[in-house]
């Protein structure tokens, strides 16, 4: 089943996306809960252990928290760019969770099991976090019908950068200019307060 979901191609099924969407908000969700966890130990670490580096960590973790709530926006009003700031932090972590890997690997005096155990789970943490970012990349590219992509011009070696979808880029546009639309109306008939 997974495999048919991560079919690559200018069009999904309806349905495949759809589920796509689902798993990327559960991602979305566990991230959430993630990032509020460690709020709330930056926090305590705060209260007892008041210096620049517990300041640090509680601004770090809040901003976590904004951009996964920036994901859950985006995925559930289907705002690519919101996605992508997402998508971009999140890479941010995982080549940062690897550097901290390597260099907890290299500065390791000893290999005891104790050592063993700590690698593994974060080595199984390193992969759970790179299956999500493929997920959520994945639904990314579907999200956004006027993405261009390379096409070769027959006969040539050349590449033709073309919209994945001309029709669904100009419905999508199309209902952006409406819903803009409604907004400025909604905007118009609210009286202005002195």
């Amino acid at each position: 089943m997974l495999p048919a979901i991560l079919e690559c191609g200018p069009t999904y099924p309806k349905n495949k996306v759809y589920n796509l969407g689902k798993i990327c908000l559960t991602i979305g969700i566990f991230d959430l809960t993630h990032a509020l966890f460690f709020v709330l130990q930056a926090t305590i670490s705060l209260v007892t252990s008041f210096n620049i580096y517990t300041i640090f960590a509680l601004l770090g973790t809040i901003f976590w928290v904004l951009i996964v709530i920036l994901l859950i926006v985006g995925l559930s009003k289907r705002r690519p760019a919101l996605v992508k700031a997402w998508i971009i932090f999140s890479i941010a972590g995982f080549i940062a969770d690897i550097g901290f890997l390597i260099w907890g690997i290299l500065s390791s005096v000893t290999v005891d099991w104790d050592h063993l155990k700590e690698f593994s789970i974060i080595f199984m943490g390193i992969f759970i976090e790179s299956l999500c970012i493929y997920l959520v990349y994945r639904y990314y590219l579907a999200m956004d019908p006027c993405r261009l992509i390379d096409e070769p011009e027959r006969g040539t070696r050349k590449k033709v950068k073309r919209q994945q979808d001309a029709r669904k880029c100009k419905e999508s546009q199309k209902s952006a200019r409406k819903s803009s639309k409604k907004s400025e109306k909604s905007k118009k008939k609210t009286p202005k307060r002195k």
